[in-house]
């Protein structure tokens, strides 16, 4: 049987990959670096909603509005371009250009609307050559995470993915939507959500344990966390860990990369930029600085 044609092949048909390959570690979405030569694409149909970040130059193309009529569109650099599942419209390439393209899962997409309950009709409209440095910044952060192997834990890389797509979501409806307001979490429920992540911060703790505990959907319980405490759940697990490495050095048995494994850092350097971040100071030199 001949292998099955990826998202990718069919919304950027004829690139070639840049980099790593779109990493496994994700649930709904997927991400890889492609380049493409001027080039035409007949009409195809992509069973995914997409989004295309735009490389450092303009890029020139013409896209068919009608059968055999097309329309030339300039999509500025580090532009956004937002497009919905089914069809694609025939495109020709006039010039060459690098993007970035996400895919994602359309079925997992329609799950988080639900759960967002966005007031208004539901319908998801194509945008092309859009500023947005909230999405543009998350697909960043994406891409570094699959080319580190998916090293940050479920949590954050969960956190990243509901982030997307909920911003995906609010930028592809209809405009004028007014988002549902939210209240923070109650006392009790937060408290037993701070505890998890204390108790259980060297393990790999996921979004879906933390909100399947609190009683509530992975991103209505993600926005209301953040709300209580100004931290995303993977924000407040990183500094539960940092303090937990900060303990453990002052007590100077362990090595430092020993530290940074055992608490639910990647490597020796991970721990040290954060830690860095938070304390003013490396791991090595606060040990230094306490014997």
């Amino acid at each position: 049987m001949p292998a099955e044609t990826s998202p990718f092949d069919t919304l950027l048909r004829g690139s070639t990959i840049v980099g790593p390959p779109a990493a496994e570690t994700w649930s709904a979405i997927g991400v890889e670096r492609r380049h493409l030569d001027a080039i035409e694409r007949p009409e195809e149909e992509l069973g995914c909603h997409h989004i295309i970040l735009w490389g450092d130059r303009p890029t020139i193309a013409e896209r068919e509005y009608r059968v055999g009529r097309f329309q030339r569109v300039v999509k500025p650099a580090h532009s956004l371009s937002l497009g919905c599942a089914g069809r694609l419209p025939a495109a020709r390439a006039l010039t060459p250009y690098d993007v970035t393209a996400c895919v994602i899962d359309a079925k997992a997409a329609l799950a988080l609307g639900d759960e967002m309950e966005l007031k208004g009709p539901a319908t998801l409209h194509d945008h092309l050559g859009v500023a947005d440095e909230p999405l543009a910044h998350l697909i960043r952060l994406v891409v570094l995470e699959s080319d580190g192997g998916g090293s940050s834990g479920s949590l954050y890389r969960e956190s990243i993915e509901q982030a997307l797509i909920s911003r995906f979501l609010r930028l592809a409806r209809t405009e004028g939507v007014q988002q549902t307001s939210i209240s923070p979490l109650p006392k009790y429920i937060l408290q037993r959500a701070l505890d998890k992540l204390a108790s259980e911060y060297e393990t790999d703790v996921s979004l879906s344990d933390l909100a399947r505990e609190a009683g509530y959907s992975r991103s209505h319980f993600h926005r209301m966390f953040h709300l209580a405490t100004g931290k995303t759940p993977f924000e407040c697990l990183r500094d539960i860990r940092l303090e937990a490495a900060r303990r453990d050095l002052l007590d100077g048995k362990e090595t430092i990369a020993s530290i940074a494994a055992r608490v639910g850092f990647s490597s020796h350097s991970h721990l040290t930029r954060f830690f860095i971040r938070k304390y003013g100071i490396s791991p090595s030199e606060f040990r230094r600085s306490n014997t």
